[in-house]
């Protein structure tokens, strides 16, 4: 109704015992972006689960007898477009128990629910209609503050985590002013953000949704009365239109994104450098070691290369000049890597891990907190193995779920992988718990600079090493940044 392009409101206070033990709505949305994969079994929520319009939700784990122990809140993939944080691979059941710390899962608006800003196009009554997914995680931040503690959660130690399009989100909050002080720690993976969409992206977007939805600026009290399938359907047109809600790079802005705003999101949140809101927040960034395994399944060949192939698209991509040293540099460092797994690491490498390197770089030379680097390079036996290391894997181990139905799924299970998952949580739990990351049987862990650009290399036998080579990664970021327009 009336709400559905405004800010949230309160919840109204109760003193009847509430019943919660059943997930809430997940938020209005379409297919995930990543739908039909191997792992894609394990982010599905409870069967009763549906999507709908009450979905301003969170759920709590809380080991029992808890008290004043460190808060870990967790924000979903899905891009800015789908999830939830009810899928069985993010219950909190084993975090919380291993690790002492209060887990939050929570859901807000996506797409263009949640990112449509009808604030300078309408004004009036929309005219805070601006970053309402962004607003929904403040507002459930703000819960956290008020009410964590009757769960034997420490309010002045909360940490927001997140994958993927969870880690936009969580560099986004990162960047807002109002979110400052809410949390005070941040963990990003694979989810690199920079930037956020101007007002003017913004207002043709929005122009486009009242077009799709047939409504215009002299009657736009019509939106009052749109339905939820007739929002997600403008949203499918729009996206149509735009070319898709990953025609960008992954982390630059496209389709539905924050805007600045001028109020709620004054500038761009490490462009060129970092936002003071976050500045002052130990953060951890990283991602898998072969991330577009799961992007790319379309792409048959690219799983069955033999030298010959890999060196063809090496040449193909960063031509005659860059393609030799590429090859030899990657050969160098992961000299086990057969043809598809370096091709994969090193596409991978260009297309997500520069822009967490320039979060990386940006972080290191003008936030006020130390930033940590890891990389995830456990590769995963399922589909004969041809995955590698890909998107999402690192999640199972982070919750310590490796080994439950959902984690096998992903993971094949084994005494190896329950380990790995003991000593991955252990070290989130810690960097919660600290502000630095850490884990019996691990090396040391060195805070990133921009000199050594030493990361944490996770496996079975993890080593200290540099995130990017130097080399490869200043390749990458000038060719990326030219496709995004950008100076370099």
């Amino acid at each position: 109704g009336e709400n559905r392009f405004l800010p949230p409101q309160p919840v109204a206070p109760w003193t009847d015992p509430y019943v919660a033990d059943r997930h809430a709505d997940t938020a209005p949305q379409g297919p995930e972006p990543v739908d039909g994969t191997p792992v894609t079994p394990a982010f599905a929520p409870p069967d009763y689960v549906e999507a709908g319009d009450d979905c301003l939700a969170l759920n709590i784990w809380a080991p029992e007898d808890a008290e004043g122990l460190p808060v870990m809140v967790w924000l979903h993939g899905g891009g800015w477009q789908s999830g939830s944080g009810s899928c069985a691979i993010y219950d909190g059941t084993n975090l919380a128990s291993r690790g002492d710390v209060v887990v939050v899962t929570i859901n807000h608006r996506l797409g263009a629910h949640g990112l449509t800003d009808f604030s300078r196009i309408l004004g009036g009554k929309w005219g805070e209609s601006d970053n309402l997914s962004v607003k929904d995680m403040v507002a459930a931040l703000e819960w956290v503050q008020g009410n964590i503690a009757g769960f034997g959660g420490n309010p002045d130690t909360v940490t927001i985590f997140g994958e993927s399009g969870g880690g936009w989100k969580v560099n986004t909050l990162l960047g807002v002013p109002s979110a400052r002080g809410l949390f005070h720690r941040a963990i990003v993976q694979s989810g690199p953000l920079t930037r956020f969409h101007t007002p003017e992206a913004a207002d043709d977007i929005a122009r486009k949704m009242l077009g799709a939805l047939g409504i215009s600026t002299e009657a736009p009290e019509a939106l009052n009365d749109v339905t939820m399938e007739q929002v997600l359907e403008a949203e499918r047109a729009v996206q149509a239109d735009l070319g898709g809600m990953m025609s960008g790079a992954p982390g630059f802005p496209s389709g539905f994104w924050p805007v600045i705003d001028g109020d709620f999101i004054t500038r761009h949140v490490y462009d060129p450098d970092t936002a003071p809101a976050g500045s002052d927040v130990p953060v951890m960034v990283g991602h898998t070691g072969t991330e577009f395994t799961l992007f790319m399944l379309q792409d048959e060949a690219a799983y069955n290369l033999d030298a010959a192939g890999l060196e063809t698209r090496v040449m193909g991509m960063f031509g005659e000049d860059n393609g030799p040293w590429l090859l030899e540099t990657y050969r160098r460092d992961f000299p086990d890597y057969e043809p598809s797994a370096l091709w994969f690491r090193l596409f991978s490498d260009y297309m997500m891990g520069t822009l967490s390197n320039e979060v990386l770089d940006v972080r290191a030379r003008s936030a006020n907190a130390p930033v940590y680097a890891y990389r995830f390079n456990w590769m995963t036996p399922i589909m004969d193995g041809k995955l590698y290391s890909p998107h999402t894997i690192e999640i199972p181990f982070v919750f310590d779920n490796a080994t439950t139905d959902a984690g096998v799924i992903m993971t094949g299970g084994g005494d190896e992988v329950a380990a790995l998952a003991e000593t991955v949580s252990e070290a989130w739990v810690q960097f919660a718990k600290t502000g630095v990351p850490s884990a019996p049987g691990l090396p040391d862990w060195p805070a990133y600079d921009t000199e050594a650009r030493q990361a944490m290399h996770l496996d079975l036998e993890s080593t200290v090493a540099p995130y990017i080579d130097p080399r490869a990664e200043s390749l990458f970021r000038g060719l990326l940044w030219a496709q995004a327009g950008l100076d370099n």
